[in-house]
């Protein structure tokens, strides 16, 4: 191995540090989100006040966008990692480094098209997860609407619960645009393609 090879080495290794603390992070943020958005809804289902009821449906539906959110911060690192174990790999000239190989199978294919943490197609316990609490947060909200129906008995409750279907369509539509076809993925893999190890 050369000094420059050394060099290379120890740029991707701690590069790809870098790159599984991101990971873990975004992981650790991911499951306070769950924690701390499930205490809300508990609370505001225990005071059962209007506001508090109507607070549920956005509020979970802001998770789901964040927790979106959290995994594409996620899909980033997997995705430098996978090329910086690739590098490695060429450079030690064998495979040593094969966690992105066994984190395509064990939670979903690298640029998957998908639909946030749901890959169709490709069940495992992560998808499985995700369509949990999905299911989850749809009873909770429908919950919190039928509770607020003995309220706003009139065009109010109507008004809302439109207004939140709406807006929960909205932001489903937007996580297709950004995973239904998994482009941002392939493309930072051919911007790491073409810097080449």
């Amino acid at each position: 191995m050369t000094d420059v090879d050394r060099l290379r080495y120890d740029a991707w290794t701690r590069q790809l540090e870098r790159m599984r603390a991101m990971q873990y992070a975004y992981n650790r943020k991911f499951f306070v989100l769950l924690t701390l958005s499930t205490a809300g809804v508990v609370w505001a289902m225990r005071d059962g006040s209007a506001v508090a009821l109507a607070m549920v449906g956005p509020g979970l539906v802001t998770t789901g966008m964040t927790a979106s959110f959290f995994l594409h911060q996620c899909d980033f690192a997997r995705t430098h990692a996978r090329a910086l174990e690739r590098w490695i790999n060429g450079l030690l000239g064998q495979r040593v480094l094969i966690a992105s190989e066994m984190e395509a199978e064990y939670f979903y294919p690298h640029a998957a098209p998908k639909l946030s943490g749901v890959v169709w197609g490709h069940w495992t316990l992560f998808t499985t997860f995700t369509l949990h609490f999905c299911g989850v947060w749809t009873a909770a909200t429908v919950w919190a609407l039928w509770r607020l129906w003995a309220v706003w008995f009139d065009e109010t409750w109507w008004a809302y619960a439109i207004g939140l279907g709406l807006w929960a369509g909205l932001n489903v539509a937007v996580l297709h645009r950004w995973f239904g076809n998994a482009a941002a993925e392939r493309r930072m893999e051919e911007q790491l393609a073409s810097v080449g190890g």
